[in-house]
C-alpha cells in the first residue's frame, strides 16, 4: 500500500515538472515570438492601411476601427498568420481590388523596411494577404508574415485549397 501511495505521488510529481518545463521551454517562448510577430504585422498593416486612406481607398478610421486577432490558435502551433477587420462601411473600392492594392502596399512596406521571405531560391514579399471576406458590417482579412517554415508550409497548403 504504502509502495502504491509513493508510485502515485511520483507520477503527479513527475506530470507536475513536466508541465512546468514544457511551459517555461515551449509554450511561453511561441507565446513571445507569436507576439513579437502580432506586433510587427500590425505595425505593417497599419502603414498599409494609413496609405491606402491617403489615397482615397479606404476613408479615415477611427482609434478602435481596426482590429487584430490571433488566427495561430486555429492552424497550429507556429503559424504567424493574423486576421484584421474594419467596417465595411469605410472601403471606398471593391474587395477583390482593396485586396490587390493592400498586397501591394503590404510588399513594399517590407521591401522598404528590407524584409523578405526566401520561397524556392527566390525573394518574396514577407506579408501575404491569404484571405479577405465581408462578414455582416465588417470586411475581414488574413495577413501572414511568413518568417517561419511553419507560416511558409501554411500559406502553401491555402494556395492549395483555392
Amino acid at each position: 500500500m504504502e509502495l502504491m501511495i509513493q508510485i502515485i505521488i511520483g507520477l503527479i510529481a513527475a506530470f507536475a515538472v513536466y508541465n512546468l518545463i514544457h511551459y517555461l521551454f515551449v509554450t511561453r517562448p511561441s507565446r513571445k515570438r507569436l507576439l513579437l510577430a502580432q506586433r510587427v504585422s500590425n505595425e505593417a498593416v497599419d502603414a498599409s492601411i494609413k496609405q491606402l486612406i491617403d489615397t482615397n481607398k479606404i476613408a479615415t478610421l477611427g482609434n478602435d476601427d481596426l482590429k487584430s486577432e490571433l488566427i495561430a490558435d486555429v492552424w497550429g502551433r507556429g503559424v504567424m498568420a493574423f486576421e484584421y477587420h474594419i467596417p465595411v462601411s469605410k472601403v471606398q473600392t471593391s474587395i477583390p481590388n482593396l485586396k490587390q492594392l493592400l498586397s501591394q502596399t503590404l510588399a513594399d512596406y517590407g521591401n522598404t523596411h528590407h524584409m523578405h521571405a526566401r520561397i524556392k531560391e527566390n525573394d518574396s514579399p514577407v506579408f501575404v494577404v491569404t484571405d479577405m471576406w465581408q462578414l455582416d458590417d465588417r470586411l475581414h482579412f488574413d495577413v501572414a508574415y511568413l518568417i517561419n517554415l511553419t507560416t511558409i508550409e501554411y500559406v502553401d497548403d491555402l494556395s492549395r485549397l483555392k
